[in-house]
């Protein structure tokens, strides 16, 4: 299932006045672009259709979307977008119907919308004219962030898609050394490194990164060191605020820092790369499959296609065979009724 060519057909239903609007503004794009009346309110209990709680409701029928406000955080733009992604799906019949035919509606409704608010907020237009024709700099991810209603993990997100072979676009959070979020580009040919930046991951008080004053930068080859002791050479670079580190890391040395010197051969993950849908989004990971449904294991859940088919799956009280659960009345199956 590849969700890329049905968002490039949403996106492209919103009239591109309102597009760019949106990227400065979302909540006047929402009024004065689309005509739609957006009200903030103290809370919303109301949960989506895939089971979980939301920052937003749409009302599209009476043109209303209602939105839990987070003051101090650019969330609410997301939700505002996210909103406007479930408007569009009702425009477009096609899509309405495509997602009506998978397996889980409800959540890859959720899923879709989410994308579309991603490149509401982060157009790729934008991103080319951050980098121009540049190396990719961390100084691109604050400029981004600035020029943009998109949060910093977003816009690692887009910034990291612009690297030049492996590499990665790394948040750090400047107190206690954690990283706080890590967008992987996978190497084109060779995939996924072993060792790699992880959401979660600390930096000792004395790497060079957690070196770094507010307001200072600087671009080196450093080392990276993972959970497990595990070591790697990355080239960096780097900046910080008052609050966080930003790094792009990149496995070659692209900004000619180090010339001459010789990164030791890296080790690289050959698990097979599988793609799943479960948990409300589509997943691409490195796994094995298992062997009875040839799927991958959730990273989230931890279930393969089989065990999510058991668990909606009831014996006949009649027959003891195995059925869906709403083939089952009062516990018969068809034949046993």
């Amino acid at each position: 299932m590849k969700l890329g060519p049905w968002i490039e057909r949403a996106v492209k239903i919103i009239d591109p006045g309102v597009q760019e609007l949106f990227v400065l503004d979302p909540l006047d794009a929402l009024t004065s672009g689309m005509r739609l009346t957006v009200r903030a309110v103290d809370s919303l209990s109301t949960s989506r259709g895939d089971g979980g709680f939301c920052d937003g409701m749409s009302f599209l029928e009476d043109g209303v979307i209602l939105y839990a406000p987070t003051p101090n955080s650019r969330r609410q733009n997301f939700t505002l977008a996210h909103e406007l992604g479930h408007w569009v799906v009702e425009q477009d019949q096609g899509l309405f119907d495509w997602i009506a035919d998978q397996a889980d509606p409800p959540a890859l409704l959720e899923t879709v919308c989410d994308h579309i608010a991603q490149r509401l907020l982060l157009p790729d237009a934008l991103t080319s004219e951050i980098i121009g024709a540049d190396l990719v700099r961390a100084q691109h991810v604050h400029d981004l962030f600035d020029n943009s209603q998109a949060s910093y993990q977003a816009c690692a997100i887009a910034i990291s898609r612009r690297i030049r072979g492996l590499g990665a676009v790394v948040l750090i959070d400047r107190f206690d050394g954690q990283v706080a979020h890590a967008s992987i580009q996978p190497e084109p040919d060779d995939g996924w490194p072993v060792v790699c930046p992880w959401r979660g991951q600390t930096l000792q008080d004395a790497h060079a990164l957690r070196q770094i004053d507010p307001g200072a930068a600087f671009t080196r080859r450093i080392t990276w060191r993972d959970s497990w002791g595990r070591t790697a050479d990355f080239y960096a670079d780097a900046l910080a605020d008052d609050r966080r580190i930003i790094a792009v890391l990149a496995g070659h040395d692209i900004w000619k820092v180090d010339p001459g010197y010789m990164i030791q051969p890296r080790e690289f993950d050959t698990r097979p790369l599988l793609t799943i849908f479960c948990c409300g989004q589509s997943r691409t990971f490195r796994g094995y499959p298992c062997p009875a449904c040839g799927n991958g294991f959730c990273p989230v859940c931890k279930n393969c296609q089989c065990d999510r088919a058991a668990k909606t799956e009831e014996a006949c009280t009649g027959c003891y065979m195995l059925f869906q659960r709403h083939l089952l009345v009062d516990g018969l199956c068809e034949s046993c009724r």
